[in-house]
Order: structure tokens, then C-alpha cells, then sequence
């Protein structure tokens, strides 16, 4: 049945149960690139070259998405403006992915990110929304 959820399905979920939501976009990072390698393999064996490109484009969505979550989850210990450590995890500010900079360099970028454009935040206040 199409609207049945199965175990394995389940299980994939049940992955997720209790981990911050950091850590469920680290893992979803990982499973998205293991995803990618599964379309590689499959289009390997795909005689049909028009199945074959659409699962290698597939493959590099994956990928993508696996870079773009694990950019987004990794925290950074150092300004990307001035290099100054940033000697506590909540130290300084960030943007949704994880472009970090000292409370100086945010002040001189009024609080936007130079990268993507968006609000640089507290990372103690990002930390506490990824929880």
C-alpha cells in the first residue's frame, strides 16, 4: 500500500528521536550523501543513458544537499573576517550557515551576513533555537 509507512521507514525516523536539531541536520548530511553514492551505484548498472543521467543528477542534488546541511552544522571557532578565536562556543555571531564573526567584524558588517545576505545572530541564541 502506497500510504503505508514501512519499517524500514521507520527506522530511518526513529534515527532522528532525541538529537538536537543540529545534530539531526549532521546526520541528515551524512545520509544525503550516502544517498548520493546509492544513486551513483544504481546508475552504474542503468543500461538506459537518459535513466543513467537523470540518476547521476540525482546523485549530485544529494551531494548538494549533504554539503549544504553539513555547512549549516558545522560551528566555526574562528571570525571569518579578522581570524580572532572565538574562545566559546556562543562567542560572537552567525548566520543559518554558520558564517561566524566576532562581535567587532558584526558590528562593522551591521549584523549582516557578507556571504548570504542574512542576519548575523547571537550563536548563543542560534545554539539555543538548534536545540
Amino acid at each position: 500500500m502506497p500510504n503505508q509507512v514501512s519499517e524500514a521507514e521507520r527506522a530511518m525516523v526513529a534515527l532522528f528521536d532525541g538529537l538536537t536539531r543540529m545534530q539531526r541536520m549532521a546526520l541528515l548530511a551524512r545520509l544525503e550523501v550516502a544517498g548520493g553514492g546509492l544513486y551513483r551505484a544504481l546508475a552504474a548498472d542503468e543500461q538506459n543513458l537518459k535513466a543513467r543521467e537523470k540518476l547521476l543528477a540525482a546523485a549530485d542534488d544529494e551531494e548538494k544537499n549533504g554539503a549544504l546541511l553539513r555547512l549549516m552544522s558545522t560551528t566555526k571557532d574562528r571570525c571569518e573576517k579578522c581570524e580572532r578565536t572565538l574562545l566559546q562556543p556562543a562567542d560572537g555571531t552567525a548566520c543559518s550557515f554558520q558564517c561566524t564573526f566576532c562581535d567587532d567584524c558584526t558590528a562593522a558588517l551591521k549584523s549582516t551576513c557578507p556571504n548570504c545576505g542574512g542576519a548575523l545572530e547571537s550563536r548563543a541564541t542560534l545554539q539555543a533555537r538548534m536545540t
